[in-house]
């Protein structure tokens, strides 16, 4: 969500795959990184999804809930790499999708820093019935003002020139967690949470 100028510290991270679990499960085992997967029951609302660590880092990898443009990720260079973020459309559905408080007050947020966003967030919000809920998300006054407060935070860094290493390299500041699509787009999309997307009012996967 920083990409989209609106910072909240996560637990952890979730990316979202194109390819079936296994496959994805597969790739990651070859890299080094062993997952569990997590079976959820789709009658009941749930998902199944994968659960791993990267450097003390827990991670989700989770099936595409949502439609997700890919070809209109944004795209950031971090660390030597590139990692692919999700819109802000892709955002606002996530966010709807899992329908939870937090969920519902990050969407707000998110439309307080781009009010032109609004009409489709209240579209979003009446599609999984949580209007009401998240139309007093945007008027609570705390929102208001924590939502004036990323506004002005992100003017300040835009301000900020960039730090400079010994070397006189520029550094580049970047948000920690945020919604992002794995460096091989063509493959994995992401989102911010702090547990598989079952943060969607309905029960999740099992053992998360």
């Amino acid at each position: 969500m920083g990409v989209h100028g609106y910072v909240r510290a996560t637990d952890e991270l979730g990316f979202v795959s194109r390819q079936a679990l296994v496959e994805a499960r597969e790739k990651l085992r070859k890299a080094g990184i062993e997952t569990r997967l997590l079976r959820g029951d789709a009658l009941d609302g749930g998902f199944s999804c994968l659960q791993g660590e990267i450097d003390g880092i827990p991670f989700d990898v989770q099936p595409p809930l949502v439609p997700i443009a890919w070809d209109q990720a944004l795209t950031l260079e971090i660390g030597g790499g590139t990692l692919r973020v999700v819109d802000l459309d892709g955002l606002l559905q996530l966010k709807f999708r899992a329908g939870g408080p937090q969920d519902l007050l990050d969407a707000a947020r998110l439309v307080l820093r781009h009010p032109g966003s609004e009409t489709r967030a209240k579209e979003l919000a009446t599609a999984y019935r949580s209007l009401d809920r998240f139309e007093a998300c945007l008027g609570d006054p705390r929102t208001l003002v924590q939502a004036r407060e990323d506004a002005e935070r992100e003017a300040r860094r835009a301000k900020k020139p960039a730090r400079e290493t010994r070397s006189g390299s520029a550094v580049r500041s970047r948000s920690r967690k945020s919604t992002t699509l794995r460096s091989d787009g063509s493959s994995t999309a992401a989102s911010e949470r702090r547990r598989p997307i079952a943060a969607t009012g309905a029960p999740g996967a099992s053992g998360g």
